[in-house]
């Protein structure tokens, strides 16, 4: 036998070994059971071999004997009556063997790897440039293709379905956030959007399960970074088994960050209210590209499909004709309802500051009336009192008189006159002179002013 011989038997028989002391304990318990079922066996068949009676008789010597594959088939003999392969044994030598060779095909791969480790970096960095050139290739081609699209009228373009992979991102994340009714989400791809609209879109998306299908046929706008989309999708619906094709169009622009959003106000929902104002150049390009024959085509196929759905369907076509229109008639009515109460509150606003603006300009007008005529007649009593200094006499006579009661001494025979000070009931001053209208000059200290005459009197006062 050569030394290779050898050593494979060797190592069969190392492994043979192995496994027969991973299953030693699986093999005892399995010939435990196969000496109960032959001791059955044995009292049953005793009567007609007394040779097998007498060796089932002898005292157990398992636990003395190695177990070895041949006595695991004797005592299978004796529990069964015949020989039972142990497939199990054959089995694991051959998974052993497979692990084995698994082992030495990967250390086989490691060391060629480390061998030719440079070889391998070199093919990595040109699969890498390969692919950013084939990367930029496809977006010079499609730029390229855009920019002759956009020269042309839209009617005349062609379609370019899902070709476009950020648009059609951008339209599948948009009708997932629809579906949801997540409005909050929504605005990342379609703005601006109205309280209304999004009261519609979550009032429609009780009853929607999910969009399926979705595809885009794009076609490029005349702005730059612009696109028209006709989004063709089978919308499936609540408790519904059948689904129900339909078709949207959509204006996509790219916003100062090179970002694609869907300007939402050419949205369907605004295009039928315009709760914003649309461009009218916009409008035009819409209207030529709903023109083409390739939409109208698109169109029709649509509506025939969604036809068929409904008369295959009677779910559907409740859903469609009385569950979902009465849902948006309800919230039309309460969209209208809610129009029509906040025109009338804005109109009673209106109303109010109007009503508030002439109350007070009235103010204003009064106020500007009462200093007017405050003004004529401070000018008339200026005028009047002017007059009465200039008509005034005065009479000298000298004596000491008494204040009878507490009175301002003015500057000027008059009541409108300044006053200069005060003099106390009781208080002698010293009269100087009498005047034609009824007052007195009189003198107090350092002080010569005018006090009326029937404040006066001869006599001391209590």
């Amino acid at each position: 036998m050569s030394d290779l011989e050898k050593k494979k038997s060797t190592e069969e028989q190392e492994e043979n070994k192995n496994v027969l002391d991973l299953d030693k304990e699986e093999t005892e318990t399995e010939s435990k059971s196969a000496e109960d079922a032959s001791g059955e066996v044995s009292e049953t068949e005793s009567s007609n071999s007394p040779d097998e009676a007498e060796d089932a008789s002898l005292p157990e010597q398992e636990d003395l004997e190695f177990i070895t594959h041949e006595s695991v088939r004797d005592k299978s003999k004796m529990a069964e009556g015949e020989v039972i392969e142990d497939e199990m044994l054959s089995r694991k030598k051959t998974r052993r063997r497979s692990v084995d060779a698994e082992a030495a095909k990967v250390e086989k791969v490691q060391k060629i790897a480390k061998k030719n480790l440079h070889f391998i970096i070199i093919g990595a960095v040109v699969i890498i440039v390969a692919i950013c050139l084939l990367v930029f290739g496809v977006r010079r081609v499609m730029d390229k293709r855009a920019e002759e699209n956009s020269e042309q009228p839209l009617s005349a373009q062609e379609y370019e379905k899902n070709e476009n992979e950020q648009v059609n991102e951008l339209i599948t994340s948009y009708y997932t956030c629809y579906a949801d009714g997540d409005t909050d989400s929504i605005l990342q791809y379609a703005y601006p959007m109205s309280d209304d609209e999004k009261s519609y879109i979550q009032m429609y998306s009780e009853y929607v399960e999910e969009y399926q299908d979705i595809t885009c046929y794009t076609k490029t706008g005349s702005e730059d970074g612009s696109y028209v989309v006709s989004v063709t999708f089978n919308v499936k619906y609540q408790d519904v088994n059948t689904v129900a094709p339909g078709m949207d169009f959509f204006y996509v622009r790219t916003d100062d960050n090179g970002e694609l959003y869907m300007d939402n106000t050419y949205s369907p929902f605004n295009l039928t209210y315009q709760e914003y104002t649309l461009d009218q150049t916009v409008v035009q390009m819409i209207q030529d590209y709903q023109t083409g024959d390739d939409v109208i085509a698109l169109q029709n196929s649509v509506q025939t499909d969604y036809d068929q759905a409904l008369q295959a369907d009677a779910a559907l076509k409740t859903m469609v004709e009385e569950t979902l229109a009465n849902a948006v008639n309800t919230w039309t009515a309460e969209r209208e309802a809610a129009q029509q109460k906040a025109e009338e509150e804005a109109q009673q606003q209106v109303q109010q500051e109007q009503q508030n603006q002439q109350t007070q300009d009235q103010q204003t007008q009064d106020q500007q009336t009462q200093a007017q005529q405050n003004q004529d007649q401070q000018s008339q009593q200026t005028q009047d009192q002017g007059q009465q200094t200039d008509t005034v006499t005065e009479t000298e006579n000298r004596a000491w008189v008494y204040v009878n009661d507490t009175v301002n001494i003015r500057q000027q025979p008059n009541e409108s006159s300044a006053v200069l000070a005060s003099a106390a009931r009781g208080a002698q001053v010293r009269q100087i002179a009498v005047t034609s209208n009824g007052w007195v000059r009189v003198r107090t200290g350092d002080i010569e002013g005018y006090i009326r005459a029937d404040y006066i009197s001869a006599q001391p006062v209590d």
